[in-house]
């Protein structure tokens, strides 16, 4: 199966190493309370095999708590903590009582360091982003309203603003500028994804000048042969009927060299004429031309 942008974002957060004792309980936090955290229930269902192994695992190795694990349906899996034991010690862990509405509890960042790594944990949890192939956008979908609006003040105070929107009973905390969201990985420490990014921008960047340059050449090679054609016709029309020795001097010399060279651009057409003019005199005697065509068409229908 192939991995989805996110996956990679993730895969590449969790590579991270080296994180200080509070910082790793921050991260820890930020994981578990975005997941589904509850005096019932604490768990996590994802598709992110690497998500769940550390969710599953750090609970019980660092905490000491039994986790059960579920498959439901053929991709989502879910790991666990359901005896009261296991529940009471994680609540008692993080600071937070069962029978309170869940809040974040800023006590369990030590330190100014430990934001980003909460920040970390919840977007494991809970957040996914976009192919930046397809288009810009990451979001955290979060199950309760006064906890997206903690969250939401978190990431403010680090002079970003996520946008917010409810969805099918969630509370989605997203971005939708890339540079924002280029600033929440780095952030959160997903730099080789940041530059992922950055990349695919410069090549859309690139695609988007050429396409617009291509689309400007062929508009005017569409300008010049429609106008080419046209005076040719009228060229065509005048030696048939009236023949271009009706055509003035300046006229007829003009004339003659669009009928020998019909495919070429004003540019190309003045080096065959020995005229001494300009790109806009040339046009403005196939204007005339084209005038003197009309003039006989009409004469014609009288």
């Amino acid at each position: 199966m192939l991995l989805s942008f996110s996956s990679d974002v993730k895969s590449e957060l969790l590579k991270i190493s080296n994180i200080s004792s509070c910082c790793f309980h921050a991260q820890v936090y930020g994981l578990v309370l975005f997941a589904h955290f509850t005096s019932s229930n604490i768990s996590i269902t994802t598709e992110n095999k690497s998500v769940f192994d550390f969710y599953k695992n750090v609970l019980k190795d660092n905490y000491g708590c039994s986790v059960k694990t579920y498959t439901n349906g053929k991709r989502k899996i879910t790991a666990a903590i359901e005896d009261e034991k296991s529940i009471k010690s994680i609540f008692s862990e993080f600071g937070h009582n069962p029978d309170e509405t869940t809040r974040i509890n800023y006590a369990n960042f030590q330190n100014e360091c430990c934001i980003s790594s909460f920040l970390r944990g919840v977007f494991l949890s809970c957040g996914f982003i976009t192919n930046p192939e397809k288009g810009y956008h990451l979001e955290m979908v979060v199950p309760y309203k006064k906890l997206s609006s903690d969250l939401i003040r978190v990431i403010n105070e680090l002079d970003l603003n996520p946008k917010y929107i409810m969805r099918k009973g969630n509370h989605i905390v997203y971005f939708k500028d890339s540079e924002d969201i280029e600033d929440f990985l780095t952030y959160i420490g997903a730099q080789n994804s940041v530059l992922i990014i950055m990349n695919k921008k410069i090549e859309k960047d690139i695609k988007n000048k050429v396409n617009r340059k291509l689309n400007f050449e062929m508009h005017n090679l569409t300008k010049t042969v429609s106008a080419a054609t046209a005076q040719v016709e009228s060229i065509t029309y005048i030696k048939k009927t009236a023949g271009l020795a009706s055509l003035p001097d300046n006229l007829r010399s003009v004339a003659e060299a669009r009928l020998k060279y019909p495919e070429a651009s004003l540019n190309e057409l003045l080096l065959f004429i020995d005229d001494d003019i300009s790109k806009s005199g040339l046009k403005h005697r196939l204007d005339k031309i084209i005038e003197f065509s009309d003039c006989l068409k009409e004469k014609a229908e009288e």
